[in-house]
């Protein structure tokens, strides 16, 4: 079932007849622009799954902080428009990029009661966006890169007390965000996870699938998903692990909201 997609105030919005809760999803760069298109797939999956779907476009732009502001100006737009319950679920994805948006919100405390789920999340610097190092350390130098930079936003998300409501995928064989196994210097989401454990403490959501950075992107042809990976441009569906997996975590997190976190911190996660 292709989710229906409609333009609701500056995003794409599927809304369920009988909503389980509400995803609001921000996508990577370039891709997210196109959330309802470039994530058609994953998306879809969760809109059969029983939840309305927030798409929202994320603009370009390296003023990181006030992108993730208007995502929550968005957020309460939409949830009006569509006079969603204040007790119905909502539940922010995030894919790369996007995380980043997402963390600057719940570090800052102002979506400290809504779960989040990271999948390849990376924090980036201006550096990571422009292959030229040299333009990239003259915008550092005039104050025009990366807003908050990825030192910054580590250090914010490290102070939070929050992000007990989170959890995370991550794919074996992403060279953007890194894997489970890398150095917490150069993998986002090695450090992802040491923060994480910190805060929710060995019992965390996580897990790591096979794939690469780009594997929630893609759009169906027949019983194929064409994927933005040059290793594997066709991906059968029934190989696919993902959809299951987010729609399982995002039930676990609902969960979590509903009984409270110390429920959770007595039971077994997934690994």
């Amino acid at each position: 079932m292709q989710a229906p997609f409609r333009p609701i105030s500056h995003s794409w919005v599927a809304s369920h007849p009988n909503p389980i809760g509400v995803v609001e999803f921000i996508g990577g760069a370039m891709y997210g622009m196109v959330p309802h298109l470039a994530y058609a797939y994953f998306l879809s999956r969760l809109y059969e799954a029983g939840y309305s779907v927030i798409a929202v476009p994320a603009p370009p732009g390296f003023q990181h902080g006030a992108i993730a502001q208007g995502l929550l100006q968005e957020r309460n737009i939409i949830r009006s428009l569509l006079q969603y319950p204040p007790e119905l679920p909502h539940i922010w994805v995030g894919h790369s990029l996007g995380c980043k948006y997402i963390s600057l919100l719940e570090a800052s405390g102002k979506i400290m009661d809504q779960p989040s789920l990271f999948i390849a999340p990376d924090i980036s610097d201006t550096s990571d966006a422009l292959p030229i190092p040299a333009l990239s350390r003259l915008l550092d130098r005039w104050q025009l890169g990366a807003n908050p930079t990825r030192r910054d936003t580590q250090a914010l998300i490290a102070a939070s007390p929050f992000f007990n409501l989170s959890a995370l995928i991550s794919f074996e064989h992403d060279a953007i965000a890194g894997n489970g196994r890398g150095a917490i210097a150069q993998s986002d989401v090695a450090w992802f996870l040491h923060e994480l454990k910190a805060k929710q403490g060995a019992h965390i959501l996580w897990q790591e699938l096979p794939g690469q950075h780009r594997e929630p992107i893609g759009i169906l042809l027949g019983d194929w998903l064409i994927c933005p990976n040059r290793t594997k441009p066709l991906v059968p569906i029934i190989s696919r692990q993902l959809e299951a997996l987010t729609c399982e975590l995002l039930a676990k997190l609902t969960s979590l909201t509903n009984h409270g976190v110390a429920n959770h911190l007595s039971e077994q996660a997934i690994w």
